[in-house]
């Protein structure tokens, strides 16, 4: 039960499109125009560019250690991709529909809770203590992911922004409405 409870709150966290709900821009009280929005701009790389990827990256290392703790005969770079590619996918789903992407974060952690339910004999103590060991040693490769979240988060946050920026007022501010709505709703 406590498992699931986790899966869920963990789903519910990286499944949305807006992870941080800052609103950093509210404290943006300059009354100048072109210091407003250079304002503006750094609070929003601030946001979306620093902060959004490392919580990302934080679902990424959360979602290796369930994969690493269930894992049979899996080595740890397999593991790690297969973890980093479920983050890319969840991210970017999040972008088109935020349930589907909640549904894509459960599916796995769920799948890998089935497996160890049929087979109990796949956790080992000994054997999660051996790879937790090499973790040092995949450093380079973990960092490469780490870049390659911020990267991927950025270019779907940048395409994000044109397309929100290309659309009218109108929509633009409906748009708003909906995801404050939808923003009060999950709290």
């Amino acid at each position: 039960m406590v498992y699931s409870v986790f899966v869920y709150t963990f789903s519910k966290f990286l499944g949305r499109k807006n992870i941080i709900r800052l609103n950093l821009s509210q404290y943006n009280t300059q009354p100048d125009s072109s210091l407003k929005k250079f304002l503006a701009a750094v609070f929003y790389l601030l946001e979306y560019i620093i902060i959004l990827p490392i919580l990302v990256f934080f679902g990424f290392a959360i979602l290796s250690f369930l994969f690493l703790l269930f894992s049979e005969d899996q080595p740890v770079s397999q593991i790690l991709l297969v973890s980093a590619a479920l983050v890319g996918a969840i991210r970017v789903v999040s972008y088109f529909r935020e349930s589907l992407s909640r549904d894509l974060s459960k599916l796995f952690p769920f799948a890998v809770l089935a497996i160890f339910l049929l087979s109990p004999t796949t956790l080992k103590i000994t054997s999660l203590i051996e790879k937790l060991a090499e973790i040092p040693s995949f450093l380079t490769q973990i960092l490469h992911y780490l870049a390659f979240v911020i990267c991927f988060e950025s270019l779907i946050r940048g395409v994000y922004t044109i397309a929100f920026l290309c659309k009218r007022p109108e929509e633009q501010e409906q748009e708003e409405v909906e995801e404050a709505f939808k923003a009060q709703e999950e709290d």
